[in-house]
């Protein structure tokens, strides 16, 4: 998790502009019968790498690569057409895909000294979308950047009998993310080729155990074919396109202040109930003690945020947390052979950072900070760091427009702690500036 974490933060951090905005959704240009959306297909195939971690003291990747492959549709507005989103210009006419992907890790090993065969990743199925922004675009070449997010389905996770070593991946169902930086070639007005460097992450989201969650990275060969483009765009430039609106005045979007109130119920295994079963159960034990125990976490929180423009907003929080699995806890602690007695509290406080990148009714939230009260024992205390970080997506549906609805993986300084299914509103609208000024 904590190359995932890095790797979204750099690419959010590139991707953002800091300019003054304008306030409307949508600007006039009169061009008769363009098309609102281009709509485009393709595919992809490309060689990656499993990072290697350490277990048992272990190198425990002995055979890495791997390949990568997809089929997707893309949608991206139209500057020609007669009502542009504020968001496509602040942008630069992002777009949209989804697709399905394989990651072929059939071809990869893992071992460990006293295992007697090596385990294997496997397939690794995604439904995914994603976000692909121009940097820069001429009449010819294009650079950007994409971020992708969605399920996956492992063909061969974490077995005791058949799959030792797959420390990676827990169970079939998983979450995917990806990032990565592209440079694209159009060899025709509606054919465009790009290589693209990209990080790639599957994981449980702490639902299951093992989650050390695979990692690669690597090389991919995209191409894709416009269905429908118009003609008098084909040679337009990300500066062109943006030139078409400079003269349309809009008023600029005044800063505001608003709080963000929130509900959520995460879901995790404990940590402490994997390692009694990984290092102190016998096979027999195992088989008798089945799954870990999917425990949920109730939380709510308050959030003090300002918007300063279309796309931005950051802020202050509180979040309290109720986990009652905890009174396990004692128990499973003293089955690992724990002497010492350390406390246990169902009840967890935390002041966090938070930060909100805007596009249309989505949006991109992450957060960090630290625990103002915890105590989880054991494991909280070696296994916890005091660095909690979140990262997900929020939608906020047009017909209810003051709430939204999300998902989150929040984790422990890159360590997945629990992935939560969320619902909040934005209460409140105060202006930081006078009217007149």
């Amino acid at each position: 998790m904590s190359q995932l974490l890095r790797s979204c933060l750099v690419a959010i951090m590139v991707s953002v502009s800091f300019a003054s905005l304008r306030a409307e959704d949508t600007d006039s240009v009169v061009t008769e019968n363009a098309p609102k959306f281009i709509y485009s297909v393709g595919g992809s195939a490309g060689m990656n790498h499993l990072i290697n971690i350490k277990i048992r003291g272990e190198q425990l990747v002995k055979r890495g690569w791997g390949a990568n492959y997809s089929l997707f549709m893309n949608v991206q507005a139209n500057p020609l057409d007669t009502a542009i989103s504020v968001y496509d210009r602040v942008f630069g006419f992002p777009t949209l895909e989804a697709g399905v992907q394989l990651l072929d890790y059939s071809h990869t090993r893992l071992h460990t000294e006293h295992t007697p065969y090596q385990s294997r990743v496997g397939y690794v199925w995604t439904a995914y979308i994603a976000f692909r922004r121009d940097i820069y675009r001429n009449r010819k070449w294009s650079f950007g950047y994409a971020l992708e997010n969605g399920l996956a389905l492992c063909s061969r996770p974490y077995n005791p009998h058949s799959n030792l070593d797959n420390d990676f991946i827990g169970q079939h169902l998983a979450l995917y993310f990806g990032c990565g930086v592209q440079a694209a070639y159009r060899i025709a007005p509606p054919v465009e080729l790009g290589l693209c460097f990209e990080y790639k992450h599957a994981s449980n989201g702490a639902t299951d155990r093992p989650n050390k969650g695979s990692n690669s990275y690597g090389l991919t060969l995209r191409g894709r074919c416009d269905l429908n483009r118009p003609a008098n765009d084909m040679g337009l430039t990300y500066h062109e396109r943006l030139m078409q609106l400079q003269r349309f005045n809009r008023p600029v979007l005044e800063p505001y202040m608003y709080l963000d109130i929130d509900a959520s119920v995460g879901f995790r295994t404990l940590y402490e109930e994997w390692l009694l079963q990984r290092e102190h159960m016998t096979d027999a034990e195992r088989k008798q003690d089945g799954k870990l125990g999917l425990h949920t976490v109730w939380s709510t929180g308050l959030t003090t945020m300002v918007r300063y423009n279309q796309v931005h907003a950051s802020g202050l929080g509180l979040e309290y947390s109720f986990a009652g699995y905890l009174a396990r806890s004692p128990k499973i602690e003293r089955q690992c052979g724990v002497t010492t007695n350390y406390r246990h509290s169902k009840h967890t406080l935390y002041i966090f950072g938070h930060h909100e990148v805007f596009y249309k009714q989505l949006s991109l939230p992450m957060s960090i900070g630290t625990y103002l009260f915890r105590q989880h024992g054991w494991v909280g205390a070696k296994y916890e760091p005091w660095l909690v970080e979140t990262i997900g997506i929020r939608y906020y549906p047009k017909f209810f427009k003051p709430f939204y609805i999300g998902y989150n993986v929040k984790a422990n300084m890159g360590k997945a702690y629990a992935m939560e299914l969320k619902v909040g509103m934005h209460a409140g609208h105060w202006n930081l500036r006078k009217k007149g000024k």
